[in-house]
């Protein structure tokens, strides 16, 4: 039996418009797939450059957890800078996160790093070495900054930062430091 051509036209219609539909969805689908796989790519690629240029970042083992990690930690820069910026911090410091985040790979703080190393101190565990090295340091706790003499740890003045702090402030900090060496 035949159906009349205004029902099989209706019924064809039908049809196209529901592969359009698949085939919409399926495009979208496509398109989300490479969206989430170069947002996934650029997202890896931060991660290598932001470890590349902060070595100290890419791993918590490469991090100052006591008072002779950190003397190793500063002998280190002090056999090819000056001065290094402290960071106290931990994995529970949502403020340290967000610093490491949106002011440690900025460029212009990035710029200043080179000529002043930044030495990570992890205090995550607060256990009795990280307590000795923040009573060592003469700090409460993260997040802390300050600039330091590599060779013998003293802290200059006025350059200490406790808690959040803005991009500009820290190149404010770092400036002068980078500009002597």
């Amino acid at each position: 039996m035949r159906m009349p051509a205004s029902t099989r036209n209706a019924a064809t219609s039908r049809a196209s418009t529901q592969i359009g539909l698949v085939e919409n969805r399926d495009s979208k689908n496509n398109r989300l797939s490479r969206r989430t796989l170069l947002l996934g790519g650029l997202v890896v690629s931060a991660a290598f450059l932001a470890a590349s240029v902060c070595p100290a970042s890419a791993s918590s083992a490469a991090m100052a957890t006591d008072v002779v990690t950190f003397r190793q930690k500063l002998d280190e820069v002090a056999r090819s800078r000056r001065f290094a910026l402290i960071d106290i911090r931990a994995d529970w410091c949502t403020v340290c996160h967000r610093i490491e985040r949106e002011i440690l790979t900025h460029p212009s703080v990035l710029q200043h790093l080179q000529a002043v190393p930044l030495v990570k101190v992890d205090v995550t565990a607060m256990d009795e070495g990280n307590r000795e090295l923040l009573a060592h340091l003469r700090a409460s706790g993260p997040p802390t900054f300050f600039i330091v003499d590599a060779a013998t740890g003293q802290e200059y003045d006025r350059t200490r930062s406790v808690g959040s702090f803005s991009r500009r402030d820290l190149v404010r900090r770092l400036r002068p430091f980078a500009q002597a060496v």
